[in-house]
């Protein structure tokens, strides 16, 4: 073989070898292009879902934000109605006190005083009590403790026997109650427990007692 055949051999595998390394490079680019774009989507993808989760969190957190504030609109909304309710309510309760001093002066106050004073002794049933009325009425209870007495006397002996009926002692008390619009505090247990039986506080426990009833007759709902 001449020198021109070995430099056709020469430029022959240099021309291959040239091709080859072209050929892997193409190859190596073109692997790497498609690594690169499957990364890119991957990277796409995984901003896409932090985005979708942060959308989801914030779109979470502005329907619970919506939902407190719909809740706290209807609460308020509700205790704006029950104080309103509340307000009328006692209105009502005040109406019914200011006609209290009206019913002292009423020719019917002796028998309703007679039936307080004898309430507040079956209550406390006690043997040995002592009555005391409001400020400027003293004359009017000790007027009707005898008569309220003697059915408390009556009512003992049917309930308690006659033995106790014939131990009981009222006595009227000269010091005036404090607070109060018409009735009596009947004290026994040897003062320890006391009774008040006023006005006031029968329109109290019938206030109290009757809510239902009144709140219906108040409201329609």
């Amino acid at each position: 073989m001449n020198d021109t055949e070995i430099n056709q051999q020469i430029t022959q595998m240099v021309q291959f070898i040239h091709q080859e390394a072209s050929e892997k490079a193409q190859e190596i680019t073109l692997k790497a292009k498609e690594e690169f774009e499957i990364e890119k989507l991957r990277m796409v993808e995984l901003e896409k879902q932090k985005i979708r989760q942060q959308y989801e969190v914030k779109e979470k957190q502005v329907e619970v934000k919506k939902r407190i504030e719909q809740s706290n609109t209807v609460r308020l909304g509700r205790l704006e109605s029950l104080k309103k309710r509340d307000e009328k309510m006692q209105e009502v309760l005040a109406a019914a006190a200011a006609k209290l001093p009206g019913m002292t002066v009423a020719t019917s106050y002796p028998a309703l005083l007679e039936s307080l004073i004898l309430e507040a002794l079956k209550t406390l049933a006690e043997a040995k009590v002592s009555i005391k009325g409001v400020s400027g009425q003293a004359a009017a209870v000790q007027k009707q403790i005898e008569p309220a007495k003697a059915k408390f006397k009556e009512w003992a002996a049917k309930t308690k026997g006659a033995a106790f009926a014939d131990s009981i002692v009222v006595t009227f008390d000269p010091t005036p109650l404090q607070h109060g619009i018409g009735g009596v505090e009947v004290t026994g247990f040897g003062g320890k427990i006391s009774l008040v039986n006023t006005l006031q506080s029968r329109l109290m426990l019938a206030y109290e007692t009757r809510l239902p009833q009144l709140r219906a007759a108040l409201f329609k709902d």
